[in-house]
């Protein structure tokens, strides 16, 4: 029992510095936001800051990493005992992204935005992969796999960055059954061999 408390701690103190590189985020941009701030914000020690990460752009990685973990567990617990959707975690992203809104447009309505993008970016691409990959058929191409995981992360970035960018008001239920309907052609014809051959 008492190893425990230590856990819940650490995982305390790196939830508040996260929670407070966000809030900063959204307030100054990802390059204006300097350690020192994190610390202010989090009223947390540097010494305490560093045992956990490396710098700014290691905590903005522990974030990504932790939303990445999120979307999967979500994707998994939807497929429940059937077959697991294919890009099943998109419905996740959009919700996520429609709860955190100031978050997100706080990212791609700014320049700064351009390391956190490159992140965001590289996460959806590991998901994407994990996904087709599992789904390659015997022989094909990993050009194919590889041109469709990038084709598909960059419009799914692109999709987001619109929905935020124009405040279109629509559900993430709706903006994920628009982005399937745009993307499962193609990802289909790459899939099955047929757009490579052609």
């Amino acid at each position: 029992m008492a190893a425990q408390k230590p856990d819940r701690r650490i995982a305390r103190t790196r939830q508040r510095l996260r929670e407070a590189l966000l809030s900063l985020i959204v307030e100054r941009g990802y390059e204006k936001v300097t350690v020192q701030d994190i610390l202010d914000r989090a009223e947390i020690g540097r010494a305490t800051f560093y045992e956990h990460f490396r710098g700014k752009e290691d905590l903005l990685g522990s974030g990504i990493e932790q939303l990445r973990a999120h979307l999967l567990q979500e994707w998994k617990s939807d497929a429940g005992t059937g077959p697991v959707e294919r890009l099943g975690f998109t419905l996740a992203l959009f919700r996520h992204v429609d709860g955190h809104r100031q978050l997100y447009q706080a990212i791609v309505g700014r320049e700064s935005g351009v390391i956190v993008e490159r992140k965001m970016r590289r996460m959806l691409a590991d998901l994407v992969r994990e996904d087709l990959k599992s789904r390659k058929s015997a022989g094909q191409s990993t050009v194919s796999i590889d041109l469709a995981v990038q084709y598909v992360a960059g419009a799914l970035w692109s999709v987001l960055t619109w929905w935020m960018d124009y405040r279109v008001p629509l559900r993430p239920e709706e903006m994920n059954r628009i982005f399937r309907q745009l993307t499962f052609p193609g990802l289909d014809a790459t899939l099955s061999g047929k757009l490579l051959a052609g």
